[in-house]
């Protein structure tokens, strides 16, 4: 049997999306629906994984998509806190600024609306406030690569286990196709 594709390389690189992902101010939103772009990392990772593949080396296993899913989880949570600290450095706190302002928005809104009392709007404020001073300097910094160990490597997986499952049915259609057995 040959030797597997390397899962290490893969899985950063896989990471490196979900890092992007994750990092980049605006392009994190997308994280919101569901976690989709740390979702979507592991998918990749088992995609990239199962293109290196060959007939030689067998199929997929399961335990090597959970290693690739938690690897690039491990993997993008790094990168991505790390690229938020780098462009935190470089231009400003943009990401807080981003969300100050769509909650700014959310809650002038919600009072134009009458559906948020003004003593109401006064103390989001205040609590978005102190989330933003939370958010910022070394613990945050901490809590923040913290909870990203916990949560990336565990949605990556989830992505991965998702995309094995949906790639053994593709394979398993095209099996069919090709020994003329009706699906």
């Amino acid at each position: 049997m040959d030797e597997r594709p390397n899962k290490l390389r893969i899985a950063l690189l896989s990471g490196a999306v979900i890092g992007a992902i994750s990092g980049i101010p605006g392009l994190n939103l997308i994280n919101c629906c569901c976690c989709a772009g740390i979702l979507l990392g592991g998918f990749l990772a088992v995609y990239l994984y199962r293109q290196e593949l060959t007939e030689e080396m067998g199929p997929m296993q399961t335990s090597d998509v959970v290693i690739l899913g938690l690897a690039a989880g491990v993997a993008g949570a790094f990168i991505g806190t790390f690229l938020e600290l780098f462009i935190t450095l470089a231009f400003g706190d943009v990401a807080n600024q981003m969300m100050r302002s769509i909650v700014e928005r959310l809650i002038e809104f919600s009072e134009s609306s009458g559906n948020l009392p003004a003593d109401a709007a006064d103390d989001l404020r205040g609590q978005l406030e102190d989330a933003i001073q939370g958010s910022q300097g070394t613990s945050g910094f901490f809590s923040g690569l913290f909870s990203s160990l916990l949560i990336y490597p565990l949605f990556s997986m989830l992505g991965a286990l998702i995309g094995q499952a949906m790639m053994k049915r593709k394979d398993r259609e095209r099996v069919h196709v090709q020994s003329g057995r009706p699906q």
